[in-house]
């Protein structure tokens, strides 16, 4: 009889298997990120819209104002003499008796009409377009004071008033933040075939959500530096700090326009006024590249100078390849301005035309233009993805 053998075999331990991680699990500085961005972005969302929404409009209000008298551009008839500026400030004080000018635009061409902006005692603004050689008024329109309203509304003034700069100046610093947090938002984890077409590509044909999705996403990416530009431009407007330091950085003087004034010379009234016809003649010959000459028109009889502007071009804010002169009313000649004011001029026009597109022609100002859509949308957008966000998370809850 055979007997069966029996074998005593030890257990196998079980293998120790290391938790599995999930791959989608964020880390703590993503999910800060991500939290900066959604509640840095509703917070501030309104008032970056309807800057960014102004600022749209603004970018055009120069070739806007012009398009609406473009008839009014050139005179009927040249004749042999013009009227001195003198004569055309009284003659459009005759036509319209309720409006104070403030300023007007001379320009190199002799087909040109001469154009003046003036206010009435409740500061509503036009342009009007006048015959330099009649005398008469072809054509005037209020655009202008559309615009004013508008930069106003951007600034944060209207309707807030006195603390509408500092509310605005916060939304930009938390839009400022946006843009850099959404950029890591955007990064993908890892470069390939599919993550390169989800990140630079609208996909079309596809739901709302996902086409919502890519309108926030891959518009903002390509807008970013110009955003960025227009965003840090617009701080040096309204930062006193960083404007400073700017002018600082490049050794210049903040807030130059107004105390270029303080060099006018003292009032004396046993002086005439000099003509100021060849002070714009002058002007032209100065600067061979200037088309427009603008020359302030005092307000009081005792202003003893005049802010002249010598430009290829000439807006509401910027300036093209121009120079400022402070001008003295008694003897028609340029006051010498220090460098350091200067060159705060300069640096306070340069930041202006960057951030209202007025740096390079059409080019520049569709491109701001484009940009300031893509800004406006992004709050709209991104209120979108989170509001859908929220419901579907109260679904699953449920």
């Amino acid at each position: 009889m055979e007997t069966a053998s029996l074998s005593i075999t030890k257990p196998i331990p079980p293998k120790k298997t290391r938790p599995n991680k999930n791959p989608k699990t964020k880390s703590r500085g993503s999910k800060l990120n991500a939290w900066l961005h959604l509640w840095l972005g509703l917070s501030s969302g309104i008032i970056v819209f309807i800057v960014s929404l102004t600022g749209v409009i603004f970018v055009f209000c120069d070739d806007i104002i012009d398009i609406i008298s473009y008839k009014a551009w050139y005179v009927p008839d040249i004749k042999e003499q013009r009227l001195s500026p003198e004569e055309l400030i009284t003659h459009f004080k005759e036509q319209f008796p309720e409006r104070t000018p403030f300023s007007y635009i001379h320009y190199r061409d002799p087909e040109r009409t001469v154009k003046i902006a003036s206010e009435t005692e409740n500061r509503e603004f036009q342009f009007s377009w006048m015959d330099p050689y009649t005398g008469k008024i072809l054509d005037s329109n209020q655009a202008y004071d559309f615009f004013y309203v508008i930069a106003h509304i951007h600034s944060g003034h209207i309707p807030f008033g006195a603390i509408g700069n500092l509310i605005v100046e916060i939304a930009v610093w938390l839009f400022f933040i946006e843009l850099i947090t959404g950029l890591i938002l955007w990064w993908p984890k890892k470069w390939n075939k599919t993550t390169r077409k989800q990140s630079f590509t609208i996909k079309t044909g596809s739901s709302f959500k996902r086409l919502n999705y890519d309108l926030h996403n891959v518009p903002g990416f390509y807008s970013l530096i110009p955003a960025l530009l227009i965003t840090i431009t617009g701080l040096i407007i309204v930062n006193k700090p960083l404007q400073k330091s700017t002018h600082h950085i490049f050794d210049g003087t903040p807030a130059a326009f107004r105390k270029i004034r303080e060099l006018a010379p003292e009032y004396d009234k046993t002086k005439k006024w000099t003509s100021i016809q060849p002070i714009i003649t002058d002007l032209f010959k100065k600067n061979a590249s200037a088309e427009q000459v603008k020359m302030s028109i005092p307000e009081k009889d005792s202003a003893t100078t005049y802010m002249a502007i010598a430009a290829k071009n000439i807006g509401l804010k910027g300036l093209h390849d121009g120079k400022v002169y402070l001008i003295n009313r008694y003897d028609g000649n340029a006051i010498p301005i220090p460098n350091k004011l200067l060159n705060g001029l300069s640096i306070d026009n340069t930041n202006m035309n960057l951030h209202i597109g007025f740096w390079y022609g059409w080019w520049g100002k569709c491109l701001t233009f484009l940009v300031g859509l893509v800004c406006t949308c992004l709050p709209i957008t991104g209120f979108i993805i989170w509001y859908g966000r929220r419901k579907k998370n109260k679904k699953t809850n449920a």
